[in-house]
């Protein structure tokens, strides 16, 4: 070592930015800032503080604060997405999109953080996250082929998927904020069963429609 040239001082626990887990520990740190405090809350400098690499490896890895909350909301929606398209589609689209409402609440209530991670408030210029575009059109198909077989209770598919979406938010924050023998077993089964009623028709409309 040169006296003359010493190394540059380093804060304590910095670890090296060619670690092969270090893209998956920034990942982690970033998903508890975003947990703990919002996307707001979110800054370089805390990621950097819990997750022991500097400033420099983050941006090397992500761009900046938008790209690393991205990559992980990305991370996040791809495990739901691959369990949605994991379901076979078969014929009847109405099983098919109960079969994929059933899945998704299982995956919430098994896994709490990674749903409020889901639902967590994205800033209004942000763009969208990939698989979560995936997984909203595979129930936008679903509600589709209602509408063209003519059982689906509305012609305004957008309506039909905010219709979708308050039940089962609703059923699933339900069960994460109370104790679970507060809750009904069979409210699963019975929000599924007034999801069904409300969105489809008993019998097929003469002349089905579908808007977007």
């Amino acid at each position: 070592m040169n006296p003359l040239h010493p190394p540059s001082p380093t804060r304590t626990g910095e670890r090296s930015a060619r670690a092969p887990d270090s893209r998956a520990a920034i990942l982690a740190a970033a998903e508890a800032v975003l947990l703990d405090q919002g996307v707001e809350g979110v800054s370089i400098r805390k990621v950097s503080d819990r997750c022991g690499f500097t400033a420099p490896t983050i941006y090397h890895h992500f761009g900046d604060k938008k790209g690393l909350i991205d990559a992980v909301l990305e991370t996040r929606f791809a495990v739901v997405l691959k369990v949605m398209a994991a379901i076979e589609r078969g014929n009847d689209p109405a099983a098919y999109l109960t079969e994929m409402a059933r899945a998704f609440v299982s995956f919430a209530l098994e896994n709490p953080s990674y749903y409020r991670l889901l639902t967590v408030p994205r800033l209004e210029d942000e763009d969208v996250v990939p698989s979560a575009e995936a997984a909203r059109g595979l129930v936008k198909n679903a509600l589709e082929d209602l509408a063209l077989e003519g059982t689906l209770g509305t012609p305004d598919i957008d309506e039909a998927f905010q219709v979708l979406w308050l039940m089962l938010h609703g059923l699933i924050s339900l069960h994460l904020i109370r104790p679970i023998d507060e809750i009904s077993p069979n409210l699963i089964e019975r929000t599924f069963a007034v999801m069904k009623a409300g969105l489809l028709r008993r019998e097929p409309s003469a002349q089905p429609e579908a808007t977007r």
